[in-house]
């Protein structure tokens, strides 16, 4: 009992190591990154009452080191640490992947005002985005609509806007899947990009296959097809987070970075890519913030808003409406 008690805590440290410093370079610790981190925590009560039955009451500390590692580094805790906003200009930014307006086109215009957001990043509007873009447009001044998914509006006025050239992966042409709008705000010149790297969910289906039980016992589950699936969704996506990362490290001016990231946490290429921003939900949130899939218990924090150094955050709020499988983030910013 006593080996369980020190070694449970200790796998829990290699497994958040592997997570942060492998990640998504490795399929196995890839698919980890999607998983639901409570499961984790399965083993907790039977040691903790493993270790009183037998009175060893001076491992119970190895059990209290457990519950931190799951619940901080592996779940992703965020704690209360009260922002102070001061009497400068604010803006407000939210941004929404609207699941191709899955769940009504006015739920989704719902969400947005109940919060009243100065700036607007949609994802995923592959439908309708005519009559979005006129539903917007009773709103806000300023609207543009990227096919085929994006849409970005503004109270303020919109300068430019690009649309990158696409990337070349594996002989093929793809999208780089992010556009980038110059806002004149009362905070200044921002450059706002609007981002969705390619999701992790067909490699994660290719894994799974016919239910993670049966390819365990089967040994399909660490068939090369299997892995090269998520292996070429994360190349893909890395290439695509570099690309907006790379254009976004060029800003001279705030520069704020929102959308469905695909990047949990712990993510490898959140921390190589953009660890020179601030993230939202970390500086001005509190909790676990997760946002997707709001069909369910939700157990990932993949939609973020990030900002340079010349912004900080004063406050952070994540939707709760299921029009959308995943719910929006909103971040009220000032200038640093």
């Amino acid at each position: 009992m006593k080996l369980v008690a020190i070694s449970y805590p200790a796998c829990l440290i290699l497994i958040a190591l592997l997570f942060r410093w492998v990640g998504e370079r490795w399929w196995a610790t890839g698919v980890g990154l999607y998983l639901p981190r409570l499961g984790f925590a399965a083993p907790l009560p039977f040691v903790v009452a493993g270790l009183l039955v037998l009175r060893l009451w001076r491992l119970l500390y190895t059990q209290l080191l457990a519950a931190l590692i799951v619940l901080f580094p592996l779940m992703g805790f965020v704690l209360p640490f009260p922002k102070f906003a001061d009497d400068k200009p604010r803006i407000r930014v939210l941004s929404f992947n609207v699941d191709s307006l899955a769940g009504g086109m006015d739920n989704i215009l719902a969400e947005i005002d109940k919060f009243s957001p100065d700036l607007v990043f949609l994802q995923e509007v592959f439908v309708d985005q005519d009559t979005m873009a006129e539903r917007l447009r009773t709103r806000y001044p300023s609207v543009t609509a990227s096919r085929p998914q994006f849409m970005f509006a503004s109270r303020f006025p919109v300068v430019s806007t690009e649309v990158p050239e696409k990337v070349e992966f594996e002989g093929r042409m793809r999208t780089a899947r992010f556009t980038k709008q110059i806002v004149d705000t009362p905070l200044g010149r921002i450059a706002s990009y609007n981002v969705h790297p390619i999701s992790p969910r067909e490699g994660l289906a290719a894994v799974r296959g016919q239910g993670v039980s049966h390819e365990v016992l089967s040994g399909g589950l660490f068939a090369s097809a299997r892995s090269t699936a998520m292996q070429e969704g994360s190349a893909l996506r890395e290439l695509q987070i570099k690309a907006f990362a790379d254009m976004a490290s060029q800003e001279s001016g705030p520069v704020v970075i929102a959308g469905d990231t695909n990047l949990p946490s712990q993510s490898f290429f959140l921390h190589h890519f953009l660890s020179s921003y601030s993230d939202g939900f970390s500086d001005a949130g509190w909790g676990f913030g997760y946002t997707f899939p709001s069909y369910r218990r939700a157990w990932m924090r993949i939609d973020r808003i990030l900002a340079n150094d010349a912004l900080r955050f004063v406050r952070f709020d994540e939707g709760q409406s299921k029009a959308s499988d995943h719910y929006c983030v909103v971040a009220d910013l000032q200038a640093r």
